[in-house]
């Protein structure tokens, strides 16, 4: 299984907010090292540049003084591009998607003297879904092989873009505190004998201050983790398989 969270941005403003000593000082981190410690998941956290709820930080101000630490955590912390803003949506396929390569690198430029090379991924999914033509070609030539899509019957390859097709099988907030129905839901998954399963979620709704907030947040994140390790599953980056 390959589990993404989508969004973030808020646990960088947080850290350099409060210049904490540790990352995992930062009660989100903390949490997903405790579900890697658990069950041996590895998450992609598709990361923005630009914080849209505090106008006033980006990628930019992050400290470099941090890289080891994320460095050596690559082996089950890794970072991918998702947009330059949770704003406006549709940004790569509506708003301005000639604007991809240009904030696609400048993400790039900035992970880099954050996080480290090697903590690096092509992410799995975009912002929204959706994106150009051109702007797939162009996450295909920075190795994005997995493409999601909102709707499909089973990973399915494009030979327009050298790549696959792949469902989203849960996007976990979707549940809110619904834990059963988030273990029924991969559970239909895993009776049907699905090989691949992706998981999804979404960063903000950890936060309490956050308007959508749900206090059930890692419970349900912890559960479908646990579903996925007793039912022999394990986690994986899926643009690494091909």
């Amino acid at each position: 299984y390959n589990f993404f969270i989508d969004d973030n941005v808020f646990f960088f403003t947080d850290i350099y907010r409060h210049s904490f000593r540790s990352i995992f000082d930062n009660f989100y981190l903390a949490n997903l090292k405790k579900a890697h410690e658990a069950y041996g998941t590895k998450f992609t956290l598709n990361s923005f540049y630009h914080n849209h709820h505090e106008p006033d930080f980006d990628l930019s101000l992050f400290p470099d003084r941090y890289r080891s630490e994320f460095e050596d955590n690559a082996e089950w912390l890794r970072f991918a591009f998702h947009a330059q803003s949770e704003y406006p949506e549709c940004p790569y396929s509506k708003a301005h998607p000639e604007k991809l390569p240009e904030h696609y690198a400048q993400w790039e430029n900035a992970m880099k003297r954050i996080v480290g090379e090697k903590c690096l991924t092509a992410p799995i999914i975009m912002h929204f879904f959706s994106v150009t033509d051109d702007c797939r070609r162009f996450m295909r030539e920075h190795g994005m092989k997995f493409f999601a899509v909102r709707e499909g019957k089973g990973i399915e390859y494009n030979p327009a873009f050298d790549s696959y097709d792949i469902p989203v099988d849960i996007i976990l907030n979707l549940y809110k505190g619904d834990i059963d129905g988030i273990r029924a839901k991969l559970m239909e998954k895993v009776s049907a004998g699905q090989e691949k399963i992706l998981i999804g979620s979404h960063e903000q709704y950890a936060y309490k201050h956050y308007v959508n907030y749900i206090p059930e947040y890692f419970d349900g994140l912890n559960a479908a983790c646990r579903v996925m390790v007793e039912n022999g599953y394990k986690c994986e980056y899926f643009n690494s398989l091909v």
